[in-house]
């Protein structure tokens, strides 16, 4: 009898141990995107544009830059808009949002001995999300890199923190 009551303290113990950390877990969760930038185009504005974007991107709080297994990929197309006699009449960037497929989620599905080839052949699966064009004079563009991540934050991240923060109060409610 008393070996049953010491296992029933000892399990409620573990049992309220593992909510406290559960709990204390779900609140230190923060969301975060892992975002790589890939601009091309003229070289006389590659390097300002790269900069302005990171820049804004930093500014988020939530967005990590990478440089591999990116969830996002932001691809900007970059180009000095010019008269036919030469003249700098503006700034056009394509913007282009691609979204990187997780495969991990797959690795349960597949056999045992079909896993590590299933796992390959999904590695490097994508979709392109979303695309848009941002035309301006030469000297905005600071504002238009602002509103090329402006876009992608609202359409795409804000998707994916309202998610996690559903995910989140979903792991406090079950405590």
């Amino acid at each position: 009898m008393r070996t049953s009551w010491l296992s029933c303290i000892g399990f409620l113990f573990v049992f309220l141990l593992s909510s406290v950390v559960c709990s204390a877990n779900a609140q230190d969760l923060k969301f975060t995107a892992r975002v790589k930038v890939i601009v091309s185009g003229d070289e006389n504005i590659k390097g300002v544009i790269t900069s302005y974007l990171n820049r804004e991107l930093r500014s988020l709080n939530d967005v990590e830059l990478v440089d591999s297994d990116p969830e996002w990929t932001i691809m900007v197309m970059a180009m000095e808009a010019r008269t036919i006699g030469g003249y700098k009449s503006g700034i056009i960037l394509s913007t282009n949002i691609i979204r990187h497929f997780s495969n991990q989620i797959l690795s349960s599905l597949f056999q045992e001995k079909f896993k590590e080839a299933g796992l390959k052949i999904t590695s490097d699966l994508y979709w392109d999300v979303d695309q848009w064009l941002n035309v301006g004079p030469a000297d905005k563009l600071q504002e238009l890199c602002k509103k090329a991540i402006a876009n992608f934050d609202t359409k795409h991240l804000e998707e994916g923190r309202k998610f996690f923060r559903k995910m989140k109060e979903d792991l406090k409610d079950r405590k």
